[in-house]
């Protein structure tokens, strides 16, 4: 049995990617409390953030379904999600039980099978990053996974997170980055002041749990945006983590949704975490 299910190398990679990176912290932007919010200040906001993270020594999605919308196709699919902090993230999608795809993350390596093209490549963040777009690397990956996307600047060797400036806006609070603020760890490294920036970012948290409800990236280089909703929300550790994901992407060749629905989450010990390549797969490269 072979199914209709022609995709390509590219689209699995870009949708996997961007479904681990936004399992992030997210819920959902919505109606949130018809009560006044207060603004607060960015230090505060930012601490209050940092408190409602989701850490984890050993992770496991046990059930993601995933419904795909875009370029005149839809399709259906399941996945898995298993990962080991600091070691491995690694993501198996089937459709029918029929295995069609294993990805595997790790500080140094993206590794990736095809089973329905019978094809399969290595390689590091760089390939990803430039099919992408954007700078992409373990531990981006790791830390968003881990419910705080703004670990994404706490870089040690900057003060990245002071040039934030907090605001409300559709009942909750937003996080952007100042004016003038040189957008130093997004997309080719540039430049530019965040009003005249080629990648915007928008954040937004809930004002009660301070869980960021909303994910806004406005692509100027690409011309494309992409919008990430939060949803459905179970408790792990005292943690809010959504268990219901929706994706947009609006680009001038292709508008694309994805919508991702999880259960059987579960922080046991993961014992063991199968990866093989089939001695008789072609190995590829990415372009």
């Amino acid at each position: 049995m072979r199914l209709n299910f022609s995709l390509g190398v590219n689209f699995y990679i870009f949708m996997l990617i961007v479904s681990v990176i936004m399992f992030s912290s997210c819920r959902t932007i919505r109606s949130l409390s018809k009560t006044e919010i207060n603004p607060i200040s960015t230090d505060r906001l930012l601490n209050k953030i940092e408190q409602n993270a989701f850490y984890y020594e050993y992770f496991t999605v046990r059930r993601i379904n995933c419904q795909y919308s875009g370029n005149n196709t839809k399709v259906n699919f399941t996945a898995t999600l298993k990962a080991q902090k600091d070691k491995v993230i690694m993501i198996y999608v089937s459709k029918l039980n029929i295995p069609l795809v294993n990805v595997m993350f790790t500080p140094d390596s993206v590794k990736f099978v095809n089973y329905m093209e019978k094809n399969y490549f290595t390689d590091d963040y760089d390939c990803i990053s430039k099919i992408l777009n954007t700078e992409l690397d373990f531990d981006i990956i790791q830390t968003i996974l881990s419910n705080n996307a703004l670990l994404y600047w706490n870089d040690a060797k900057n003060k990245e997170l002071r040039n934030f400036e907090t605001s409300v806006e559709n009942g909750a609070y937003m996080l952007v980055p100042k004016k003038g603020y040189e957008m130093k760890r997004v997309g080719r490294h540039l430049k530019k002041p965040y009003e005249d920036s080629l990648i915007l970012w928008k954040m937004f948290f809930d004002p009660t749990t301070f869980a960021l409800t909303g994910l806004i990236i406005d692509d100027k280089i690409e011309n494309r945006e992409l919008k990430f909703t939060f949803a459905d929300f179970e408790k792990i550790k005292d943690k809010n983590y959504p268990r219901s994901i929706d994706m947009y992407l609006t680009s001038p060749e292709n508008q694309v949704d994805i919508k991702l629905k999880m259960n059987g989450f579960s922080n046991e010990i993961i014992n063991s975490f199968n990866f093989n390549i089939p001695e008789n797969y072609n190995k590829i490269t990415l372009n």
